[in-house]
């Protein structure tokens, strides 16, 4: 099956200018907030309601994938696969405290799917090499029957973002995964090529 996946970095977060840098799930900053809606617009000149839309957990993926959920007029399904790297230098691992997939779609009505109160982030940091085979296993998911569309799209951070783009094209040069970014790679049944990396021209259009 020919598939396209779009792969989406989460619009600016507080986090990503200084604010709340001690909460483990901030929310969008005011530009994030726009950014969200501009990178919505662009998803829909390729995607529709048709299209699959998973998103990390964290708060400010869900957010990013609300705003292309009701442009498309499509759910949400949340994918842990997708969630953040735990690297020892971005987290203490022991002190990590985020909400249930079950509470999360519980306060997000766009969020579709049953989830349980289980933890579903990792118990032990990742290193660069858990965080390769985490997105390569998904990627194995992506190219199989489980999700049945033609167009994927994906929300996720930088690291899960860069490693998931590499897991399907190994070639890839990635040197950076803007704030609400889009890189787009066709599936064509039997190899992924790139089509576009890291776009987010769409950020400088002017609002009309």
């Amino acid at each position: 099956m020919r598939k396209e996946f779009y792969l989406v970095r989460h619009a600016e977060s507080l986090e990503n200018i200084g604010i709340e840098s001690t909460v483990f799930d901030p929310n969008l900053s005011p530009k994030g907030l726009w950014q969200k809606n501009k990178c919505a617009e662009f998803l829909k000149k390729y995607c529709s309601s048709r299209a699959i839309l998973l998103s990390s957990p964290f708060l400010r993926c869900v957010v990013t994938a609300e705003a292309i959920s009701q442009v498309l007029g499509t759910k949400i399904r949340l994918e842990p696969s997708l969630h953040e790297y735990f690297s020892a230098t971005l987290f203490n691992i022991k002190k990590v405290k985020l909400s249930s997939l079950k509470k999360i779609a519980s306060e997000h009505p766009l969020v579709a799917g049953d989830y349980s109160d289980d933890i579903w982030w990792p118990d032990v940091n990742e290193d660069r090499a858990m965080l390769e085979m985490r997105l390569a296993m998904f990627r194995n998911r992506l190219l199989g029957n489980e999700f049945n569309s033609d167009r994927i799209i994906c929300v996720g951070h930088w690291a899960s973002v860069e490693a998931l783009a590499k897991a399907l094209v190994p070639s890839m040069d990635i040197l950076t995964v803007d704030n609400a970014s889009v890189t787009r790679i066709d599936f064509d049944g039997r190899k992924s090529h790139l089509v576009f990396n890291n776009e987010n021209s769409f950020l400088n259009e002017k609002t009309s």
